[in-house]
């Protein structure tokens, strides 16, 4: 079976061809994204595997289907760049990753807001700098703040764990409610009106394409 990756790094192509050794897959590398531009790259191959920055449209897919190309496998858990009815119209089947590690995901989402609250970018600029002044630098506690997480899946509830580790009060918004100890379900509206911190952990879909604008912006607190 020959395997086309898209939009690779060195470590795409380490872990990979270690993954391999047992299947022996003719594996080839491309570095560029797959999309209406690159895709004459997959002629000749039973299976492309993009990353999450490809452009799947009805153009690309009606060209895998002229390639051979009969499956999409995703390097990603989301698929919103990925048009699925014109692949299942073409009958090429696409998979994806069910999940990366939702502990690693929530964990780096609180480290980058630790980051911006205790200004961590800049105090590292200046250090580079042999710039030591405190100035601007003051940020302020998560303890005692109010967190709003929008979407309570895997991740969600991680973050949710880790919210409740730093003393804060929580407060959710999903379509589908659950019952999680110590989680205030709330409207959206409501989220966003009270809580110091918004964490969004829900996949792309139509729904909520743009949930964060200007109007919902304007309603947050300053």
């Amino acid at each position: 079976m020959k395997i086309a990756f898209f939009d690779t790094k060195e470590y795409d192509k380490q872990h990979f061809d270690v993954a391999n050794s047992k299947f022996k897959f003719d594996l080839t590398y491309f570095e560029p994204r797959l999309n209406e531009s690159t895709v004459l790259l997959a002629k000749g191959f039973d299976v492309v595997c993009p990353f999450v920055n490809a452009t799947i449209n009805e153009k690309v897919i009606e060209k895998l289907k002229e390639y051979g190309v009969k499956l999409i496998a995703l390097r990603s858990a989301g698929f919103n760049h990925v048009d699925i009815k014109a692949a299942k119209k073409a009958g090429i089947p696409v998979v994806r990753v069910p999940a990366y590690s939702p502990h690693a995901v929530a964990e780096a989402a609180f480290a980058l807001l630790l980051t911006l609250i205790r200004k961590l970018q800049h105090a590292y600029v200046r250090t580079r700098e042999f710039n030591f002044s405190l100035s601007g630098l003051v940020g302020f506690d998560l303890y005692g703040k109010t967190i709003g997480i929008i979407g309570t899946g895997k991740i969600g509830r991680c973050a949710i764990d880790i919210a409740k580790g730093f003393g804060m009060k929580v407060l959710a918004f999903d379509p589908y409610p659950a019952n999680i100890d110590g989680v205030e379900f709330v409207s959206f509206e409501t989220l966003i009106r009270e809580a110091d911190v918004i964490s969004l952990h829900c996949p792309l879909t139509q729904d909520n394409y743009h949930l964060i604008n200007k109007e919902s912006i304007s309603k947050m607190k300053k």
